[in-house]
């Protein structure tokens, strides 16, 4: 009996030892990263402002590549070369050096230019371009996206935050895309039931700002015409959108977490979205910096080019890229259906 009692103690005992091995072992293995796509949060603007800007900044090389690639790159870039190579003689004329330093002066014009127009494309697209770009949006549908597409209405002054009645709510709707707690991607879907102005201050028109720093520059007085803008109207950020259609809009991957197809969670959500709320047609907009995204929505996810205007002599440009909601379900609507599990949203 006393043997019976012992034995039963050390099975248990042995039991005990096997779960608390099991239970360190658990502890060891690492946990898998929990991927949740979910409604943006007003918590949620400080990591996708800096999002944002740090994903369109990283595509500078990609502008710069592009402007290599324009016929007029290289014209004003030969022009100049070739008006260096020439004048090389002429400095060095009347000047006792041997004569191989004119061979010298040029291969220095030459590795100079080279360095010096790399540099001035480089600062063009980064300063101008993306900068430009960037602030555009900041300023106008990123400046607060549950206004822009949430449907919240915020009094500034009284700090007042409500839901827009029904009737005013489009299926406009903005996604975050997070990974252990920390945003990592995003999406918008843009359903403007009018046009949308520039948030932007009125900018002054080129005379009056030309005017007002000659006038600054030799200490005269600047007419009050010069420092007010010629217009009130403000430029629009946003066309109204026809019935039933909308745009593809922010879709941005973190850059350590970009190459992981999670752009395709990102569109595939934004898509059944739009399926589900009556949406027929979904645009999306490009520029010359973001050829990987032409790539993915044309290639991974059926949009077809409809239009390509220039917006520069350096081969800026903007595209309008559009697909069926219906033939796009057709296709890759069960792509992602079983990689997501739904959880309650918190209110």
């Amino acid at each position: 009996m006393a043997a019976s009692v012992e034995q039963k103690d050390q099975q248990k005992g042995e039991g005990k030892k096997k779960e608390h091995e099991q239970e360190q072992e658990k502890e060891r293995e690492p946990e898998s990263p929990r991927l949740v796509l979910r409604t943006y949060r007003a918590g949620d603007y400080p990591y996708v402002d800096h999002m944002f800007i740090s994903s369109y900044f990283a595509l500078v090389p990609e502008g710069v590549r592009r402007k290599l690639w324009t016929p007029l790159t290289w014209v004003v870039w030969f022009a100049v070369y070739s008006y260096l190579l020439m004048i090389a003689p002429i400095l060095l004329s009347g000047l006792d050096f041997p004569s191989w330093s004119c061979t010298v002066l040029k291969l220095f014009f030459t590795f100079a230019w080279a360095a010096v127009g790399f540099a001035a494309l480089f600062v063009i697209t980064d300063q101008f371009d993306t900068q430009h770009r960037v602030e555009y949006i900041r300023q106008n549908d990123l400046c607060d996206p549950e206004v822009s597409y949430l449907h919240w209405r915020k009094e500034e002054r009284i700090l007042v935050r409500q839901r827009l009645p029904e009737s005013e709510r489009t299926p406009s709707h903005f996604w975050v895309l997070v990974m252990d707690n920390e945003p990592c991607g995003m999406v918008g879907l843009a359903c403007n039931a009018k046009d949308v102005s520039d948030q932007r201050p009125v900018p002054l028109a080129p005379w009056q700002k030309i005017g007002t720093r000659l006038l600054k520059r030799y200490h005269l007085s600047v007419p009050a015409s010069f420092e007010r803008p010629s217009t009130t109207t403000r430029p629009l950020f946003a066309k109204a959108h026809a019935p039933h259609t909308a745009t593809l809009t922010r879709l941005t991957i973190k850059y350590e977490y970009q190459s992981c197809s999670l752009s395709t969670l990102l569109v595939n959500r934004a898509m059944v979205w739009a399926s589900e709320h009556g949406i027929k047609r979904v645009y999306a907009e490009t520029n010359e910096m973001m050829m990987a995204a032409e790539q993915i929505l044309s290639k991974r996810h059926g949009f077809k080019q409809t239009s390509k205007h220039s917006t520069g002599w350096l081969g800026q440009y903007e595209a309008v890229w559009e697909v069926e909601v219906a033939s796009w379900m057709k296709s890759y609507g069960d792509k992602t259906k079983d990689a997501f599990q739904k959880v309650p949203t918190q209110k």
